[in-house]
């Protein structure tokens, strides 16, 4: 009897509770780091860690801190219940009483080891906050179901509409525009080492970087050649999350642009007043905004495998002229005003995107081309 072909073997499906994982464990990464910053001075602690549990409630705190403590662990809550019930096979109800539980525990955790730097305070407030946004979160997850949680991957793709396997790079997408929030010494100029360390704003940690340096006048001109390239890497990089065909297309690679436009808008407002919210838009920024729109449009649309390649390129040269770059005047007002105030918390996160996004979208951008490669595609 002739053998029957046999079938190829069906490609594994992606766990349905794998988009919530990811988001998961990006969020907690954020709030402990966060929580932890600036990440030095380490000590010993000269009393007990526990202490700030008995101590007076602080005689000054803001609804915005404690609101802030709210929601940075209600996507805790909320998530955790829903990778908790798949994971272990448990009912809503009890997921959501573990995720509490965890999130307490977290925040408890985090406190005590601000003992341990001196420029933190641990805050029997702040647990109290972080507590009931992990409740909370873990409400609404009871409330709404595991199933509604872990299908938005699939509503997000039917509505933006997304390929499979486009999680991680949503993400880049989305720490790239929190990192908009950052004063940059140029515009969008994520990547920045050479300042990184500076004591002054806008000077090289270490004097012998002075010499890289490109003259003064040829700011406007690095600052819309960068400015240009990153909206390109952008684009493509926004154009690879979508499905071959897709309907909307232009309009999700515009979104993430048009959205870095309104918050550095926000930013600049909030902090140099209404009058200034379109005080970044000088005329290298400008100029790199018109070139970056055309070389999309023009180079958009190629393969796959090329609009890859051409990312990597554009963040690469990008990121270079960033460090070679003088600032501009926009971002010494900025760090003038720049006070951290109410976003103190979120000082080191901010800056922590703003140096490493760069970086990390490349190698998005090169493990998709291995994926690539692998498939024969």
């Amino acid at each position: 009897m002739p053998r029957l072909p046999t079938q190829p073997p069906i490609p594994a499906a992606r766990p349905q509770g794998a988009a919530t994982g990811a988001w998961l464990a990006a969020w907690l990464a954020a709030v402990v780091y966060a929580t932890l910053y600036p990440w030095s001075g380490w000590r010993t602690p000269g009393r007990w860690m526990f202490s700030f549990l008995s101590e007076p409630w602080p005689r000054w705190w803001t609804g915005f801190d404690v609101a802030v403590n709210v929601l940075a662990y209600l996507p805790i809550g909320l998530l955790l219940s829903a990778w908790l019930a798949r994971r272990l096979s448990l009912s809503m109800g009890l997921a959501a009483a573990l995720a509490t539980i965890a999130a307490a525990g977290l925040s408890l955790t985090l406190e005590c080891a601000q003992a341990l730097l001196p420029a933190r305070v641990p805050s029997r407030m702040d647990l109290l906050a972080n507590a009931a946004g992990g409740a909370l979160g873990a409400l609404v997850a009871a409330w709404i179901g595991r199933r509604r949680i872990e299908q938005w991957p699939q509503w997000a793709r039917e509505t933006l509409p997304l390929a499979p396997h486009s999680t991680p790079g949503l993400l880049l997408l989305c720490a790239w525009l929190v990192a908009q929030f950052y004063p940059q010494p140029l515009v969008f100029a994520t990547g920045d080492l050479v300042s990184l360390e500076a004591t002054t704003p806008g000077e090289p940690a270490h004097p012998w970087l002075s010499a890289w340096l490109l003259p003064h006048e040829l700011e406007p001109f690095a600052e819309a050649a960068g400015v240009s390239m990153t909206v390109l890497a952008i684009g493509l990089i926004a154009h690879d999350l979508l499905r071959a065909g897709a309907r909307g297309a232009a309009a999700a690679v515009a979104a993430p642009i048009v959205a870095a436009f309104a918050i550095k808008s926000t930013a600049s407002a909030a902090y140099l007043g209404h009058a200034n919210a379109l005080a970044w838009l000088n005329a290298g920024a400008q100029g790199g905004l018109l070139a970056g729109i055309v070389a999309l449009l023009l180079l958009g649309w190629v393969g796959r495998r090329a609009r890859l390649w051409l990312a990597i390129a554009a963040l690469a040269a990008a990121t270079l002229l960033f460090n070679l770059a003088p600032p501009n005047a926009y971002y010494l007002s900025m760090r003038m005003s720049w006070g951290g105030g109410a976003w103190t918390n979120f000082h080191g996160l901010l800056r922590a995107l703003a140096s490493a996004w760069p970086f990390a979208a490349i190698a998005w951008c090169a493990w998709r081309l291995r994926t690539r490669a692998r498939r024969g595609l």
